[in-house]
């Protein structure tokens, strides 16, 4: 779990038990599992004992739903998400064939003007309304509106949050916001791509994506998340994980 997100549970009401040899953070009906042991024969008797506890319909997560070598108990994941990984240096430098349209058009909105800048209180009534357009737009083709409250709060509460190593910027054309990004430190060598949202002009979600991994020069990995079931999402993160064929992962949740 990346930092943002334990952040956004605690301030959404999440509770926390300490064990010592994990952490449980509990909100609603899931239970994340955060083992504190460095081996897979540990992490399964953590993982055996948590979901015995569970009551009936609740969730445990996030837990990887295969093993190289395989499950030694009877792990059932209810619900998976695939998570794309990308080397990070493959995004910050655009490297690769798959890339090249994306380069073209990164070319074409900096020939107009387009630059990106850290959010702050000079453009956060900008990026707040370009996040209400995003959201409009999902709303106008009958989506739901996933995350829109803990996306705001994010937004208004990002200089409290650097320290948790949130890196964060706004692209601005003609003086207006057409797009931000949002990302957070996972691991010692991981970051998290939280958030990338804008108006749907060509260019704007690549080079947001191409700039973010620039502020993250001290990670090798990028955990950009799940897609669920869009198709379109899948395909532009897809075009990015040249160099990272064995990182690619599915997380899930096993439920009592």
């Amino acid at each position: 779990m990346g930092l943002l997100a334990l952040a956004q549970d605690f301030a959404r009401g999440a509770s926390e038990e300490v064990k010592a040899d994990c952490i449980l953070l509990r909100l609603g009906r899931k239970t994340k599992l955060l083992p504190l042991v460095s081996d897979w024969e540990a992490y399964e008797r953590i993982l055996d004992r948590e979901a015995k506890a569970l009551r009936p319909g609740d969730l445990l997560g996030y837990v990887p739903e295969q093993r190289e070598e395989g499950w030694k108990n009877d792990v059932v994941i209810a619900k998976s998400y695939y998570e794309f990984v990308w080397y990070r240096e493959t995004v910050s430098e655009m490297r690769g064939s798959s890339l090249q349209s994306f380069r073209r058009y990164i070319r074409k909105l900096s020939r107009a003007g387009a630059h990106v800048e850290p959010i702050g209180p000079e453009n956060l009534a900008r990026v707040l309304a370009c996040n209400d357009r995003w959201y409009a737009a999902k709303a106008a083709k009958g989506r739901p509106l996933r995350y829109r409250a803990s996306t705001v709060w994010t937004l208004e509460n990002l200089s409290l949050l650097e320290p948790l190593g949130v890196r964060h910027l706004a692209v601005v054309l003609d003086d207006d916001v057409i797009g931000y990004g949002v990302g957070s430190h996972l691991g010692a060598s991981w970051a998290n791509y939280f958030y990338g949202r804008g108006d749907y002009l060509n260019g704007v979600a690549p080079l947001i994506v191409h700039e973010l991994c620039k502020l993250y020069l001290d990670r090798q990995w990028i955990n950009a998340g799940s897609v669920r079931r869009n198709r379109g999402l899948a395909e532009f993160k897809q075009k990015f994980t040249l160099n990272a064929a064995d990182k690619q992962m599915t997380l899930g949740w096993i439920q009592a």
